[in-house]
């Protein structure tokens, strides 16, 4: 309902010199004496002002005069239409709607959008609806409107993506519409579990109620989640998620053109290598597709380039090359990245790299430091330089490392205590498993939890460091920090098979590989992507797409998220215990709605425009009375 307010009521007072043109006007009035004068009738007749003219000519004056003041008061107040201001009273419901891939099933998607639209229909008559839309992001479709077909006709409108699940995300954005008014918040979600896995920040105010209206996913899905082109064929893994045995038919598509096909058989929660042989060249594009007519539908295909990438240099600084631990692992698990031509990883030690020129150094996209014992002070001074100048760097704090000489080698204090800590069968704990790191662990939990370290080093809390994963233990396992210009990952164990066993398990070529991608990102021409990370100018959806133009011009890849695929859900009661409560902004809050507002209307000035065509006006009768 619409009223005026203030923004500074007590300049209303001011309203109160109104009464001095008033008091002026009755106690100026001038009372003429009747003298009786014989002789006036032989005064020759004049025309004099008719009273009653100038009665109203007074009045206008007066009139004019209080209009002045009234004016001038009311402007100072600074008024606003309350209605203006409905995020601070007019109560809102707000409809969430989940759009990711885990809403892809066919009919799944359908029952969620009339569960939206028995949302919109059961709000309170009072309330605003608004629509957000989320998946990887959210985006507010309809802003708080009475117009609920307006809202109805959103949600016809809106379709299920291929985006990954971020409730955290979806929370924020709907904290953000409520504002201090009151609300009420109803999220149509299939409960994906991978959706509360992003390190993200979100939550709802305290006293926004919540409804969670669950929409159930389908009973299996088979998924695409790997495709590599080695030589003259492609291997490709098509995963099961679902409790019974699965067969699907798999095609390698190349240019459009259908090069070969085979029949996968997976057991129930188990995945299946397939080997697709076909006749292509050096360039081109390819996908494997599978046919899945129950589960989700973006992850039924997935991209790969054919075209070649230039390998990456890397650097591994060792303490001894020619020794059992001469940085083999590293080197061995980064060969076989892109099918052995993504990185070119040369190992020296520190005698070796004191020799180095910056320039050669700078050539190095990262820096893999697994021994320090053997650089001279010219070699710690050169990765100092390179990091704090922009350079990538992966620290590990391994047997062969100095604490004592660190603060020299990278250019901080990285707040390590220098006794190593027994840590007998402890495991790798993802505390962000959406970092792109970790993406190839489809059950972090799983994965990484064959990892066993038996020593480590502990970190000190810094300011800045954001920390990727803890061991079982809660001490920190991988670190991550800005350093000048460059970047600085720290994991507290080695790499050498010495502390830890970390190298011998199957998951220690994916954490290489992918650490190592992630430091040399824009030093690398990726070709292949995973929503909703993509470069700049790509679109953000599955596919083949030209990035750049003229000699940059390349081919790359998008994929999905195959954590999406995971059929994993939590209950109604687990979501809504893990969704966090923020406080409201109180009084402050509204003060500041109310000043949007004002601003935004700006009536004062509308109120101070009108006050000088009072006073104009006031001159001009004013003259033609005199």
């Amino acid at each position: 309902m619409f009223g005026i307010s203030f923004l500074s009521p007590l300049f209303l007072i001011g309203a109160l010199a109104a009464a001095v043109p008033i008091l002026l006007h009755l106690f100026h009035r001038k009372t003429d004496v009747v003298i009786d004068f014989p002789a006036v009738s032989l005064l020759t007749r004049a025309p004099v002002p008719h009273r009653r003219r100038r009665q109203l000519r007074e009045l206008i004056l007066l009139a004019l005069r209080i209009a002045a003041l009234v004016l001038l008061a009311v402007s100072f107040a600074r008024p606003y239409l309350a209605g203006a201001a409905a995020p601070a009273s007019a109560p809102v419901t707000v409809v969430v709607l989940d759009t990711s891939m885990s809403l892809s099933a066919p009919g799944q998607f359908a029952r969620a959008q009339q569960a939206a639209w028995q949302a919109v229909a059961s709000a309170p008559a009072a309330d605003a609806v608004a629509l957000i839309t989320f998946s990887d992001a959210a985006t507010v479709v309809v802003p708080p409107t009475s117009d609920r077909n307006a809202v109805r006709s959103a949600v016809s409108a809106a379709t299920a993506g291929a985006g990954g699940t971020r409730y955290r995300t979806a929370l924020a954005s709907a904290s953000e519409v409520i504002g201090v008014r009151a609300g009420r918040v109803v999220i149509i979600t299939d409960l994906q579990q991978a959706g509360w896995e992003a390190n993200d920040a979100g939550g709802l105010l305290d006293g926004v109620a919540v409804r969670v209206v669950a929409v159930a996913g389908p009973t299996g899905n088979l998924a695409v989640t790997s495709a590599m082109r080695r030589d003259r064929s492609v291997m490709a893994t098509v995963q099961n998620y679902g409790p019974d045995e699965a067969r699907s038919l798999v095609t390698l598509m190349v240019d459009g053109q259908q090069a070969e096909q085979a029949t996968a058989t997976m057991a129930p929660f188990s995945a299946s290598g397939v080997e697709l042989r076909g006749t292509f060249g050096d360039a081109g594009a390819a996908q494997v597709v599978i046919e899945d007519t129950n589960g989700y539908q973006p992850d039924n295909v997935r991209f790969l380039a054919l075209d070649p990438s230039p390998a990456v240099a890397i650097t591994a600084v060792v303490a001894d090359p020619t020794g059992a631990v001469g940085g083999i692992y590293v080197e061995r698990a980064l060969a076989v990245a892109g099918g052995g031509g993504e990185f070119v990883v040369t190992v020296v030690d520190g005698r070796v790299l004191s020799k180095w020129t910056a320039s050669e150094l700078s050539r190095q996209a990262a820096v893999v430091i697994l021994g320090t014992r053997t650089l001279d002070r010219h070699g710690r001074e050169l990765l100092k330089t390179y990091l704090v100048g922009g350079g990538q760097v992966l620290l590990t704090l391994g047997p062969d490392v100095d604490p004592g000489t660190l603060t020299d080698v990278i250019g901080i204090d990285a707040g390590v205590m220098p006794a190593p800590v027994r840590s007998t069968d402890a495991t790798l704990v993802a505390t962000d498993s959406r970092h792109p790191i970790f993406r190839p662990f489809l059950l972090p939990s799983g994965a990484l939890g064959d990892v066993q370290v038996d020593q480590h080093r502990r970190l000190r809390d810094q300011a800045g460091r954001v920390v990727l994963a803890r061991l079982s233990g809660g001490d920190a396992a991988l670190t991550e920090q800005a350093v000048g210009q460059g970047r600085l990952l720290v994991f507290t164990s080695d790499f050498d098979n010495q502390w830890s066993r970390f190298p011998l398990q199957p998951s220690f070529v994916p954490f290489a590989v992918e650490t190592a991608r992630y430091l040399t990102r824009g030093r690398q021409q990726r070709r292949d992507f995973t929503l909703p990370d993509v470069p700049a100018g790509v679109p953000a959806a599955p596919g083949t797409v030209s990035s750049g133009e003229g000699v940059t011009a390349r081919r790359v890849v998008v994929n999905v998220d195959v954590r999406e695929s995971s059929l994993s859900a939590t209950s109604v009661d687990e979501f809504t215990n893990n969704i966090t409560r923020t406080n409201r902004a109180g009084d402050r809050a509204v003060v500041d709605g109310a000043r949007v507002a004002e601003e935004r209307q700006r009536w004062w000035q509308v109120g101070l425009l009108m006050m000088l065509v009072a006073l104009v006006g006031e001159a001009l009768v004013g003259r033609r009375a005199a």
